[in-house]
């Protein structure tokens, strides 16, 4: 799973080159052991260019979404 998602953040990292990249929801509730995998496989994969950048996990955790419908409406 980690490989899986490690190739698509280096897919789109190519495209648009982020400064960061958060993970969030559900998911990151693995903590530390899952970003830790990811950014392992995700430099295998990603442009030089794009290799140094950070793999966080969100601070709202499952409640971003949340967050984000509520921010929408108001």
């Amino acid at each position: 799973t980690c490989k899986i998602l490690a190739k698509a953040l280096a897919q789109v990292c190519s495209v648009i080159d982020p400064e960061i990249i958060v993970i969030g929801g559900g998911v990151s509730k693995a903590g530390d052991i899952l970003t830790s995998r990811i950014a392992q496989f995700f430099k295998k994969y990603v442009f030089n260019a794009c290799a140094q950048t950070p793999i966080v996990l969100a601070k709202l955790e499952n409640d971003a979404g949340m967050y984000g419908c509520v921010k929408l409406l108001f």
